[in-house]
């Protein structure tokens, strides 16, 4: 599934509020060691070094075209060749496959607050029921007055793993409501959302996803 010559992702798992990414080439795999070029840091576009057991959030695009994520860690240098920083791999297994040109909706309840752009109601406080990073689902109250194609202002309160909290305020369109399972759900897309917070509430399914992965071992 790694392949030789592909371009790989790194994000530094650590509890800096700004997280550090890198770009890199796989130049090598044998077994469960992935040897890759020495990363570019990309923002300083600098070569970085890291010592053993450094930990990584990877990512990188498979022959399928789908994105593939996994968490790693630094076993060591290779030098014998050429300098090569060798990356340890978990396994095919281990893998969180997503399909590109699609967003990964995972199960997250994530505090939210939702304003109407019309002032057709006031302002209420409710949590999410799932997210992707095309939009997510809201738990709404008996006496909602959210119809479809209402434009709202949304503020989420991402929560990471790392402790960390992110606030972003989205706009989104309500698409549908219904009942489930007892309670009136809305699903909603996101409007005119930047990159940025885009790849924020990303980052937040994968780190759903690999948790959910996780628990299914123990």
């Amino acid at each position: 599934m790694i392949k030789v010559g592909n371009t790989i992702h790194l994000e530094l798992n650590n509890n800096d509020e700004e997280k550090k990414r890198f770009k890199s080439k796989i130049l090598d795999h044998e077994g469960n060691q992935v040897f890759i070029d020495y990363p570019v840091d990309q923002k300083s576009k600098k070569p970085s070094f890291f010592l053993e057991g450094t930990q990584f959030r990877v990512w990188f695009v498979g022959k399928d075209e789908a994105i593939y994520l996994f968490e790693t860690e630094v076993l060591g240098k290779d030098e014998e060749k050429f300098p090569m920083l060798v990356l340890k791999d978990p396994g095919a297994n281990n893998y969180v496959r997503i399909q590109r040109r699609h967003y990964v909706r995972v199960e997250a309840t994530i505090d939210v607050a939702v304003n109407s752009q019309s002032n057709k109601f006031e302002a209420l406080t409710t949590t999410t029921a799932d997210v992707s990073g095309g939009g997510f689902a809201l738990i709404l109250p008996d006496d909602h007055a959210i119809e479809a194609n209402d434009l709202l202002e949304i503020w989420l309160a991402i929560p990471y793993q790392s402790g960390d909290i992110e606030y972003l305020d989205i706009q989104a369109k309500a698409i549908r409501t219904f009942r489930e399972r007892g309670r009136i759900k809305g699903s909603f897309q996101f409007v005119n959302i930047g990159e940025t917070k885009r790849q924020k509430i990303v980052r937040y399914c994968f780190e759903r996803q690999l948790l959910m992965k996780r628990k299914e071992k123990i």
